[in-house]
């Protein structure tokens, strides 16, 4: 059986804190990269490689006797924003202007690499291990740019699996959604053309301020009448611009906003829809209205029977720390999608507990949950590669 004990926690704590105190946005992750490379080939894995997709690292462990390859990925950047935990508190802090780990990528890192250890050390397995150290989740284009480096010709995968930290969820507890897991995420922008003009003659003018108005409100009906209510999607407006003074009417003016949807059918019915009313808009009121979208990644959809095989095992091996099936998809959005267009995978959530939200300013990853999430990546491997725990 699993021993928590079995694990170094301070020194994956000093990492962990070290990681945080030095934190790096997409594609920067220089020195993160060069620490996870570095304990890697001291933990004695196969083969370890550096600058795949830019600033990625994989590692390569290769069990007893030959089986099924499988990966486990963890993301290694920081968001840019301040941090504003208190240094006399958070001895490890922030040390980098506007660059902050508020999301647990340096908890996420840090129990990746206690799982290699941990594995590498216990090779009592049939198959090949590949640890995914990936930059750029934070803007969504870490895991495409690995895998446009090769990732899966150089380091072929049958399945792969992730884990997330959650602080809304009980402490300690694992949660797998048993298919739709997080939201696809395209990000769309749109120009309204009119005829401008002094708003003390409004019917001399085409004006672009009313027609978004209208806009905003027609395309808020796609969720409510187009969409079936046993499926789901969200669509935000995030910015306008447009006008100079108060008594001038604009000649344009342009939005941007972002859809979320968790099926590939619903996310083209709502862009078809939201062009269909941008259009009717522009003949109704005599303008131009054009609609672009700037598609972010997929829906993330676990597999079920891998995602009912991983809790079964998290409760096997952690008996006192439960784990649940789930269907409760979150809105947020994970490049981790990326990787499940090409092979089957899992991608689970680790309470945390009532600590500020990721990406709240005051956000920490809880250090206590390290050994649970170790736990979680030798779980997977003891059911996955016939592992046996010694």
């Amino acid at each position: 059986m699993y021993d928590l004990q079995s694990i170094d926690l301070r020194e994956l704590i000093e990492i962990r804190r070290k990681i945080h105190a030095h934190p790096e946005a997409a594609f920067e992750e220089q020195r993160t990269a060069t620490l996870v490379a570095d304990y890697l080939r001291a933990c004695g894995l196969d083969e370890v490689h550096e600058n795949i997709g830019q600033t990625g690292v994989v590692g390569v462990l290769r069990g007893e006797s030959s089986g099924r390859s499988i990966a486990f990925r963890a993301d290694m950047d920081a968001l840019i924003m301040h941090e504003e935990n208190d240094p006399a508190a958070c001895q490890h802090v922030s040390t980098v202007t506007n660059r902050f780990h508020g999301c647990g990528h340096d908890g996420h890192t840090t129990m990746l690499l206690g799982a290699a250890k941990y594995l590498a050390r216990h090779r009592h397995f049939a198959g090949t291990l590949i640890f995914i150290f990936q930059p750029a989740e934070e803007d969504l284009t870490g895991a495409q740019a690995m895998l446009v480096d090769g990732l899966l010709q150089r380091f072929p995968f049958e399945e792969i699996y992730g884990l997330h930290n959650y602080p809304s969820v009980p402490k300690g507890e694992f949660h797998v959604n048993q298919k739709a897991t997080l939201s696809a995420s395209d990000t769309f922008n749109i120009t309204i053309k009119g005829k401008g003009g002094h708003g003390a003659v409004p019917e001399m003018t085409i004006d672009p301020i009313v027609m978004a108005a209208r806009l905003i409100s027609d395309i808020q009906t796609i969720v409510s009448r187009n969409v079936s209510p046993h499926q789901a999607a969200t669509i935000s407006f995030g910015t306008i611009h447009g006008g100079s003074a108060p008594n001038i009417i604009p000649d344009s003016l342009t939005l941007s906003g972002t859809v979320r949807t968790y099926d590939a059918n619903v996310r083209a019915l709502v862009k078809q829809r939201m062009q269909t009313l941008a259009q009717s808009l522009a003949q109704g009121y005599g303008g131009e209205v054009g609609i672009t979208f700037s598609n972010g990644c997929p829906p993330l959809i676990n597999d079920p029977l891998l995602a009912a095989e991983t809790v079964q095992g998290l409760n096997v091996l952690l008996p006192e720390h439960p784990s649940y099936l789930v269907n409760t998809p979150k809105g947020p959005s994970e490049d981790f999608s990326c990787y499940l267009d090409h092979v089957k995978g899992v991608y689970a959530f680790l309470g945390q507990g009532d600590t500020p939200m990721c990406h709240h300013p005051k956000y920490d990853f809880d250090d206590e949950i390290i050994p649970l999430g170790v736990a979680y990546w030798i779980s997977i491997a003891k059911n996955r590669l016939t592992y046996q725990i010694l």
